[in-house]
């Protein structure tokens, strides 16, 4: 039999040592809950101390190729990640810029950069006429793109000076019905072609902006736009036009006395404007105006670039319009003072010929020429001659619009198609209702070139009719009317050689730019595919706006189907906003303009106690969210300031490359300035600088830490008006995303400039 006995002490023993070992896992698993944490988060200190060193090395080396590099300069560098990983993103937002020209006013936007065809924006000062916008092609992959009118005619394009301008050859390409033809020239370089109405709509795209002109028979003349138009007027110092095989005159002239000096090809010339004396001018402006004139002949395309020295316009008249002699073709719209086409206060140019006068208006109004008023009916126009040695302003009593014509021969007849006759011209109709080369109403007597100068018909007049923006919904007086979209070719519309009277173009839906052509002779300007889309606001609010964009909305789209929309132009990489509305009795004056661009990012993402913290550069700001998903400012984005009120920035755009790779191994970096363009060079009443996207709140806190070292902003707190012992950066809220530049009540001397980079990123170092 057998016996068994428990030992109640080794059970004891047994279920002590069970107990203790179950205490000590317990104690050691609250120790692990509480120290894992502090690992975790001494590993994402470790994570962020890794990467913000090489992120800050590399903002600094993309603010210098920035700021004073030139065009295939070049920064290399190792970046090595730890645990985390690096990638690009290209959307959620950027930077912005505004800057206003009227005082005691201020110009805010919101939402500009959310990808889709709308954007908020705050201007409670003045009447809103109109809003135009234009695409910047900040990134060197947005190709810029050049409908042509469907004409036969030679076409001339050459690359424009920028700052600094790409290295190397530029790659261009002609596209029409027969195919695409690609080519490249040197940034110096006239690139010339013939093109054929019966090979349909033609497009010119380019890696470069280009100076672009169509010539037309055997002479003409129009008003070149300067390589960087001055906000406010659209005057410049500096031209680049690409000539074609003939003789060309060029006409300058300014408020300011002024020296020129141009080249083209082996040839060059200098020069010192004269004063002309003004026979009458209105209260507030001179009597004088300094101009220049001089004749170039070239025997095959060249590249005329001309220099000067004041802000000035330039007129370039050539082949048959050389001499200003009252005969042969050559036509233009002449701007007021503020830069608008439709307006009160015009002082024509100085050259010999005659001047038509529209009204864009019903009711009739009368236009003011020395000390004579002239009665114009509604919707009408008139002729007068126009000689330099009766200079004077042209005064409306309501808005009006002013052409110079180079014939004279028509003047005093009384021919029922006198008025509007020319032996041939080419151009972009202003809109009425923006004063600009897009918008939504046309209503004017329209070119004629039949007959001849002592009997004048009709003859041969088209109307070519391109969408700004995605589609146009039109219709005339002429029984006419569609739906333009902008994938569809141009409408091209021929007047009847019986037609007496005002044309009417007006959309219902979008905009459009107008393109008139009259006879075999002429010559204009082809702007870019998506520069001064414009649109009709006609509104005064206190508040907030919300406006159209000229541009198809992309927000539900693929990055990679956005990054081909910002290629082909379908939404912009960049814009550039003018506001206008009506100031004292201008119309159309320029009352702020902004500078909206996307800012692709490089993010490092790593994990601590929590997970997706993030190191992130991206225009020459580094932030972080670790610890803890709080918004930090490691490096504020680059500008420069003082003496006095003076501000200067640039704004680096680096896109990655196609090829471009990410992940958390070993990379080599290359970053290489492809251009640097100077945007805008101007006087302002006021600049705000704002930042879309994640840590914009932190930019404009960050930026603005020094006023609270001021005792008037410790005395009054937001109280910019009080603020005279500081000068910068100011965010007036601490909710707000935006900051605006104190300078104590004065103008401030703003300059800002946008740098193109591409960035490549390899495997290993290995290229």
């Amino acid at each position: 039999m057998i016996r068994r006995e428990r030992d109640e002490e080794a059970v004891s023993a047994a279920i002590a040592t069970v107990l203790l070992f179950a205490g000590v896992i317990s104690i050691i698993s609250g120790m692990m809950v509480t120290v894992i944490p502090v690992i975790d988060e001494l590993h994402g200190a470790v994570e962020r101390e890794n990467m913000v060193g090489q992120m800050e090395d590399l903002a600094s080396e993309t603010e210098r190729l920035s700021e004073s590099g030139t065009p295939g300069d070049a920064a290399r560098m190792t970046i090595r990640p730890h645990t985390g990983n690096l990638g690009w993103q290209l959307l959620e937002g950027g930077t912005w810029y505004s800057a206003t020209h009227q005082p005691d006013s201020a110009f805010r936007l919101e939402g500009v950069l959310d990808l889709d065809d709308t954007m908020r924006m705050r201007h409670a000062e003045h009447t809103i006429e109109s809003l135009c916008a234009t695409d910047l092609h900040a990134s060197s992959e947005s190709l810029n793109h050049y409908r042509l009118p469907i004409l036969d005619a030679t076409v001339s394009a050459t690359p424009l000076n920028a700052l600094t301008t790409l290295l190397g050859a530029n790659e261009i390409s002609l596209e029409n019905s027969e195919g695409v033809n690609t080519q490249t020239m040197a940034t110096d370089e006239v690139w010339s072609s013939a093109i054929q109405s019966d090979d349909g709509e033609a497009w010119i795209h380019s890696e470069m902006p280009l100076r672009v002109v169509m010539w037309r028979g055997e002479g003409g003349a129009f008003i070149a736009t300067p390589d960087q138009p001055e906000p406010g007027s659209d005057e410049g110092r500096s031209w680049t036009i690409p000539l074609i095989a003939n003789s060309h005159s060029i006409h300058l002239e300014s408020d300011a006395p002024f020296t020129v000096e141009w080249e083209a090809g082996s040839l060059e010339g200098s020069g010192s404007s004269s004063p002309i004396s003004i026979v009458q001018s209105p209260s507030d402006e001179g009597d004088i105006v300094h101009i220049l004139q001089t004749e170039i002949t070239v025997s095959e395309t060249e590249q005329l670039v001309v220099r000067a020295s004041a802000n000035a316009r330039l007129v370039l008249h050539w082949g048959d319009g050389v001499d200003l002699d009252g005969e042969g073709p050559g036509s233009f719209a002449w701007p007021d003072r503020s830069g608008s086409s439709t307006g009160i206060h015009f002082r024509p140019p100085a050259m010999d010929g005659s001047l038509l006068i529209h009204n864009p208006n019903s009711a009739p109004t009368t236009a003011k020429i020395g000390e004579l008023f002239h009665s114009i009916s509604g919707y009408a126009s008139m002729r007068g001659p126009w000689d330099v040695s009766e200079l004077s302003w042209v005064e409306g009593g309501h808005p009006i619009q002013v052409e110079w014509v180079l014939d004279t021969q028509t003047v005093g007849s009384s021919a029922t198609h006198a008025a509007s006759w020319r032996p041939g011209s080419l151009s972009i109709s202003t809109a009425a209702d923006t004063g600009r080369i897009s918008g939504a109403d046309w209503k004017f007597e329209p070119a004629k070139s039949g007959g001849a100068a002592q009997s004048p018909a009709v003859g041969e007049t088209q109307f070519i009719m391109q969408p700004a923006g995605p589609t146009a919904i039109w219709s005339t007086n002429l029984n006419q009317n569609g739906v333009l979209n902008h994938s569809d070719s141009a409408i091209s519309l021929s007047l009847n050689t019986d037609h007496i009277g005002t044309v009417s173009i007006e959309t219902t839906v979008g905009s459009l730019r107008t393109y008139i052509s009259t006879g075999d002779d002429g010559g204009t300007e082809i702007p870019e595919d998506g520069a001064e889309r414009c649109v009709n606001i006609d509104l005064r609010a206190s508040g907030w706006i919300e406006v159209s964009l000229p541009w198809s909305e992309v927000a539900h789209l693929k990055t990679s189907e956005i990054r081909n929309a910002w290629q082909d132009g379908s939404h912009f990489f960049g814009v550039q906003l003018s506001i206008r509305g009506p100031v004292g009795d201008d119309p159309h004056a320029t009352l702020g303009s902004a500078w909206a661009l996307h800012l692709p990012r490089l993010t490092y993402t790593f994990d601590s106690s929590v997970s997706n913290l993030q190191i992130l550069t991206r225009g020459g700001f580094v932030g972080t969210n670790h610890p803890e998903y709080k918004a930090d400012v490691l490096v504020p984005p680059p500008s420069r300031e003082g003496p006095g009120p003076r501000l200067a920035a640039t704004v680096p755009v680096a896109m990655p490359s196609m090829d471009s790779v990410g992940g958390s191994t070993e990379l080599e970096m290359t970053l290489t300035l492809d251009v640097r363009e100077q945007v805008a060079t101007m006087t302002a009443h006021e600049v705000r600088r704002g930042w879309d996207g994640p840590y914009a709140i932190a930019i404009a806190a960050e930026s603005s830490a020094e006023v609270e070292f001021s005792s008037d902003w410790l005395a009054f707190p937001g109280q910019v008006d009080r603020l005279t012992d500081y000068v910068g950066w100011v965010q007036t809220s601490p909710t707000m995303p935006e900051v605006v530049y104190h300078a104590g009540g004065e103008s401030v001397l703003f300059n800002l400039q946008v740098a193109s980079l591409t960035s490549q990123t390899t495997v290993g170092g290995s290229s």
